[in-house]
């Protein structure tokens, strides 16, 4: 428990999730606050983390969560867990009285930092101006609420933060918090939204830029990253085709052969969403069973079925959901344009036929 000026700080995991529990308050002061909404109360009371809970200075933007007031104490419910070992800090600007400043921390038996950046998506070197989405894959389950602090896209040239590219709330994690998806704000994206005209792009063709993640992002024990990470993309001009299976390549294998049947991509695809889908289906409809693999810079797809090749003909069967780097998909641009024709995809083109023949003798 922390106490200063006879206000203290208690930690309640009575509820799961640790609580901030702020004690003290007299019953005039905690009347008051019931009356107050979440703005008014995160105001007088925000809650801070990391480096900024150890600044004298408060920052202008506190942790996301809601209050409570009860009969005896302020409780702050954080949106994301706090951390284990990370300080924070409470600041109390009730009754006009001079600001305090509650320092906190959740106890951690920490060991040695073990968590990395495993990888990004894209994983080929060049992004489009229109870049829809960033994947960062770590080794660990991570902790939530840290991306605005420990993640910034910057200048390559200059080392200059680019301001505000992605959406901040909430933070995309994956169901084991170890893939986060960055999704840039897409009112900078589509022309003619105000945000757009007002900002616009967050990545400008011909400049590179640096995905950094220092070693402070917290994994779910609450220790920092092993090392911290850093990427460098070249940035290319717009993206807006919707994503067509006839345009891609097709290398079909040979009958009573477990060869991998390859799929070449016109444009390098969404890393996540070639997960799961495309699939091998038989001239039955039937799934075929076998092992898919996504290729160098999401520009190519291979399947390696789990037992050889019978003869006979094959489909490709492909979601439409299925986008390209900048939210193309094969029913829809992202970013379309509201006085063309855009007719609807016929979802017949979301399957692809091919054959698997005998290898004649001496090809």
């Amino acid at each position: 428990m922390t106490r200063r000026r006879g206000l203290a700080i208690e930690l309640s995991t009575a509820e799961g999730s640790p609580r901030v529990r702020l004690l003290g308050l007299d019953p005039a002061t905690l009347r008051r606050l019931a009356a107050l909404g979440e703005r008014e109360l995160a105001r007088e009371f925000p809650v801070y983390s990391s480096d900024h809970a150890r600044s004298d200075a408060l920052p202008p933007e506190s942790m996301a969560g809601r209050y409570e007031v009860g009969a005896d104490a302020l409780t702050f419910v954080p949106r994301y867990p706090l951390v284990p070992g990370l300080d924070y800090a409470m600041g109390v600007h009730a009754d006009g009285g001079e600001p305090q400043r509650l320092a906190f921390r959740l106890p951690s038996d920490r060991g040695a930092p073990t968590t990395e950046v495993l990888a990004t998506y894209p994983s080929g070197g060049r992004l489009v101006r229109n870049q829809l989405k960033l994947y960062i894959q770590f080794s660990a389950s991570m902790s939530e609420g840290q991306v605005g602090q420990h993640l910034h896209l910057v200048r390559d040239d200059s080392g200059e933060p680019i301001e505000d590219p992605f959406v901040p709330e909430p933070e995309l994690w994956d169901r084991d918090r170890r893939r986060l998806t960055l999704l840039f704000d897409p009112g900078r994206l589509k022309r003619g939204l105000l945000p757009q005209l007002e900002a616009g792009y967050p990545l400008q063709e011909g400049v590179a830029v640096r995905l950094v993640v220092d070693d402070g992002f917290r994994d779910a024990d609450g220790n920092p990253l092993r090392e911290p990470f850093e990427r460098r993309y070249e940035v290319g001009g717009d993206l807006r085709a919707r994503v067509d299976p006839h345009d891609w390549e097709f290398r079909p294998p040979a009958a009573g052969t477990a060869e991998a049947l390859h799929v070449r991509f016109d444009r390098p695809l969404d890393h996540a969403l070639l997960q799961h889908c495309i699939e091998v289906r038989d001239d039955a409809g039937r799934p075929v069973r076998g092992h898919p693999q996504v290729g160098p810079a999401e520009r190519s797809w291979a399947f390696t079925p789990a037992a050889p090749w019978p003869e006979g003909d094959y489909r490709l069967a492909i979601d439409p959901r299925i986008e390209d780097l900048a939210g193309n998909s094969l029913t829809r641009l992202f970013d379309r344009d509201l006085e063309r024709d855009e007719a609807t995809v016929d979802a017949a083109r979301t399957s692809i036929s091919f054959a698997v023949r005998a290898r004649l003798e001496g090809n």
